[in-house]
Order: C-alpha cells, then structure tokens, then sequence
C-alpha cells in the first residue's frame, strides 16, 4: 500500500492532503481491489472521505470480493460514516460475491440504528 493508503487508515487530514495535492492516486488499489477510500471509511473521518470525494474518488468502487466503501462502514458500525455515505450517493442495495448486502453487515455489527435505517 502507498502512504496515501496509510494516512487515510490513520485519519490525518493534512498527510492526505500533502500526498494528494502531491500526486498521490486516490483510485490506487491494494492487494484486494481497495482505494484510499475503503481505508478511511475504517476510521471514519468524514473530511478526508469528503476531500477523496472532491477529487474523483469512486464512492461505488468495488474491491475484489464485491464490496463498497458502505461494506466498510456498516460492518463497523459507523452510524455517521453510513448516513454520510448514503446521502452522497452509495449504492446500500449492492450484493458482494457472496451475496451480502450493506444491510447484512450493519446486521453483523449489531447496531440497531443502521439496520434500521438501511430498511
């Protein structure tokens, strides 16, 4: 992973910033078809996920086992990242490979709130 996947798995704004002004790749993919933006939708700061937003980053990119940024946020239980994620335009009826939805994974969570709220 580059530093730009590091600084979105850490949360600090102004490394992303840096890296990206710099010409760091916010569509880089990992190992499992993930961006940057898969990173910090683990930590939930929704400026950076705002700024990777601005500058072309694919809030529907699937990674290699068919899951989106929302996959991330819902299995954390990320209340704030999910409705973030939502009113910029997340697909919450997308199935992965194995046939799971957001709704699944909100449901593994055990937050009461998401699963509500993706019904």
């Amino acid at each position: 992973e580059t530093p730009l996947f590091e600084g979105c798995k850490k949360g600090n704004e102004n490394i992303v910033k840096i890296l990206v002004k710099n010409g760091g790749n916010i569509n880089k993919e990992n190992e499992n078809g993930e961006t940057p933006l898969f990173k910090v939708c683990e930590n939930g700061n929704k400026n950076i996920i705002k700024y990777l937003i601005e500058y072309g980053a694919d809030i529907n990119k699937e990674s290699k086992n068919g899951e989106t940024p929302l996959f991330k946020a819902c299995e954390n239980g990320d209340e704030n990242m999910v409705y973030y994620l939502i009113e910029l335009g997340s697909n919450i009826n997308k199935e992965n490979n194995n046939g799971e939805t957001p709704f699944f994974k909100a449901c593994k969570s055990g937050n009461k709130n998401i699963v509500e709220y993706l019904i």
